[in-house]
């Protein structure tokens, strides 16, 4: 798969956090396999080199030793990851430097004299392949070594003419060849690696999607639309969470059930956008006449429902709470250069001592309310 467009700065950052891990163990091994690589042809130089040019080639190898075990333990270091591309370049430096080394003291005829070549291919396909530098890092280190190749086998070997520069060019053609399907395979294993990051990245936004979409639909089937507060199915899951915790808790739990006077009158009279408006400013006035804590939801047409918890049950305190909430739900409500205004009729029940269930306490709330709403048409015809 080809990247059609160039990777956002977002999808960088993932790249380079997702391969971490693979840069740090690839570099070991690149390091480890390096190092066993060089102490093996140190072995065969003895054999393959004049007595001479071993000093100049044992002194080269010492040093690469070297670095790469100072680059080996750098792996084990927070610095590493943060200078990556320096550090791997530094080895990748120290080593085509020791490789050109070997190139200019060996000779025509050495048996190590064609070995760097191979040294060199090993150099060109492992700064691509096996490691994370950027592309145009590793086309620098593979032009430059190649170029340093050239003019060693030119300059200091003299192989411009005949067969040798045949095999000259021969090498060439292999070192380039090499860099270009090193580069290919880079850069297919980058893309790939993009694309992963790109399906992940689309699977994570689409299960965020989602998650919202359930959350959205769970709010939406908890409240109701109109006014904005819980519905009668999620304050009795509520309630009776709440009940559980009173009978561990040998607490009470008081349930006030609240219906509307004269709503009936307002939405005849006016439409039902007034009596719209009259259940938006009834669930924000009781909202702000309870306490935080407790339960509030609108439970039918204009019937509302409030619950608390308290140690004990006192009759002044919802007398007063009562009292309060009847006041501020007969305040006027202003809707279209109109003042309207509805009571309310309120019943209390508590458990234990008005039932031992949600449903009973709603039951005999209710009830109480329905009293209550009697009471009131009973005052008013006197």
């Amino acid at each position: 798969m080809i990247i059609t467009s160039k990777p956002s700065k977002e999808e960088t950052a993932s790249f380079n956090e997702s391969i971490i891990n693979e840069k740090v163990s690839s570099t070991r091994i690149i390091v480890i396999l390096g190092a066993l690589l060089f102490i093996v042809y140190t072995i065969m130089d003895k054999f393959g080199l004049p007595d001479e040019t071993l000093e100049t080639i044992y002194l080269a190898r010492g040093s690469l030793l070297l670095v790469l075990a100072y680059i080996y333990f750098l792996t084990y270091k927070p610095i590493f990851i943060k200078y990556y591309i320096p550090i791997l370049m530094i080895g990748y430096f120290a080593c085509g430097t020791t490789i050109s080394v070997g190139v200019y003291v060996s000779q025509m005829g050495d048996y190590s004299y064609d070995l760097y070549f191979a040294a060199l291919i090993i150099l060109v396909a492992t700064s691509f392949s096996w490691s994370y530098l950027p592309i145009k890092s590793s086309v620098f280190i593979s032009a430059f070594f190649i170029l340093t190749y050239i003019c060693m086998r030119v300059f200091a070997h003299k192989d411009i003419e005949g067969v040798r520069l045949l095999t000259l060019m021969s090498h060439v053609f292999y070192l380039v060849s090499s860099a270009v399907i090193a580069a290919t395979a880079q850069y297919i294993r980058d893309n790939l690696i993009y694309k992963n990051i790109r399906l992940q990245n689309s699977l994570i936004q689409e299960a965020e999607e989602q998650t919202k979409e359930a959350e959205k639909q769970e709010i939406l089937a908890n409240l109701d639309t109109l006014t904005g507060i819980p519905n009668r199915r999620y304050i009795t899951e509520c309630l009776q969470k709440a009940l559980e915790e009173a009978e561990h808790t040998n607490t009470l739990l008081v349930l006030i059930f609240m219906d509307l006077n004269g709503f009936k009158a307002i939405n005849d009279t006016y439409g039902h956008d007034s009596g719209d408006r009259v259940l938006e400013v009834t669930a924000k006035r009781l909202r702000h006449t309870i306490r935080e804590g407790d339960y509030l939801a609108r439970i039918g047409g204009d019937e509302f429902l409030i619950g608390f918890k308290t140690n004990r049950f006192s009759a002044k305190f919802i007398d007063s709470l009562c009292a309060k909430l009847k006041k501020n739900i007969l305040a006027p409500i202003v809707f279209n250069h109109s003042k309207l205004q509805v009571g309310v009729s309120i019943g209390c029940a508590s458990y234990p001592g008005d039932g031992k269930t949600i449903e009973e306490l709603i039951k005999a709330s209710d009830q109480h309310m329905y009293l209550d709403k009697q009471e009131s048409r009973r005052s008013k015809i006197m």
